[in-house]
């Protein structure tokens, strides 16, 4: 089995979650556990076609992917990276040196393995230096935001061979820096970034 970290929201909060993945012999079979909404559960495609087309291979064995804690429900595509981090790193496709409990994953996956945009990243960027993270790896596009957060390394990525890249000692992805004059171009918060609290969310508005 192997754990790979990441975070979620929660309202305005964001949580550590640990992606655990185990692959045994036996029928293909893919799965995730753990409360994950539609889109999660969806991520089980974008996934499986982000690793081939990124040169790897899918495990043919029975693969249970877990999101722990188990009993807060898991929302949106922003544990796409993590998953396929997990699968391959389980399936021993990965061989890098990085210490795996300082490093977190977030980020939204196409089918060619590049990373979209996704939302609430300040908020976990900077739950991730709270618990003690080291480095997280991020959509390109966030960036800007990531970089708010001082004390521990963002690295906004393009493509997840580029995150392999820099993980094996190859080129490595610029660090985020946030500069002052990029302050007004950051998104205006909205409420399409806070997870749940819809009644409330309807009494705001």
């Amino acid at each position: 089995m192997v754990e790979v970290f990441s975070f979620g929201i929660l309202g305005m909060n964001a949580y550590l979650v640990r992606v655990e993945v185990d692959i045994s012999t036996a029928m293909p079979y893919f799965e995730i556990v753990g409360l994950p909404d539609a889109a999660v559960r969806e991520s089980k495609e974008r996934v499986k076609s982000a690793i081939k087309n990124c040169g790897f291979s899918m495990p043919v064995a029975r693969v249970v992917v877990n999101m722990a804690p188990a009993d807060v429900k898991k929302e949106g595509p922003i544990y796409d990276l993590p998953i396929l981090m997990a699968i391959l790193a389980a399936s021993g496709q990965l061989n890098f040196d990085v210490d795996w409990k300082k490093t977190a994953f977030i980020g939204e996956l196409s089918l060619d393995g590049s990373l979209r945009r996704v939302n609430g990243i300040v908020g976990m960027v900077i739950a991730a230096r709270e618990n003690g993270f080291e480095q997280v790896f991020i959509p390109y596009d966030n960036g800007a935001e990531g970089g708010v957060a001082s004390g521990i390394k963002v690295y906004p990525t393009k493509h997840v061979n580029e995150l392999f890249a820099h993980l094996a000692g190859g080129p490595a992805i610029p660090a985020a820096v946030f500069k002052e004059d990029e302050q007004n171009s950051l998104p205006v918060a909205d409420f399409s970034e806070v997870r749940g609290q819809k009644e409330a969310k309807r009494a705001m508005e």
